[in-house]
């Protein structure tokens, strides 16, 4: 990310190697796959007015764009 220019931030959510957060990433990592659960912080989600940052979601995009062509 930092070769890219893509500003990011890391954070945890449940026990780590226990699975948690609000994914299903932990039940794929259960079947042995190796998962990074990635996503833009968003307001009230899954309601009807979500609201997320322009500034979130346009780094999001470049962080995603990178991993995949450099993965």
């Amino acid at each position: 990310m930092d070769d890219n220019g893509v500003y990011f931030q890391f954070a945890e959510l449940g026990r780590v190697d226990k699975g948690g957060g609000g994914t299903i990433a932990y039940i794929l990592a259960n079947y042995g796959m190796e998962v990074i659960d990635s996503g833009i912080a968003v307001l009230s989600m899954h309601s009807p007015n979500e609201i997320g940052s322009k500034a979130d979601i346009y780094e999001a995009v470049k962080g995603y764009k990178a991993f995949l062509l450099n993965a």
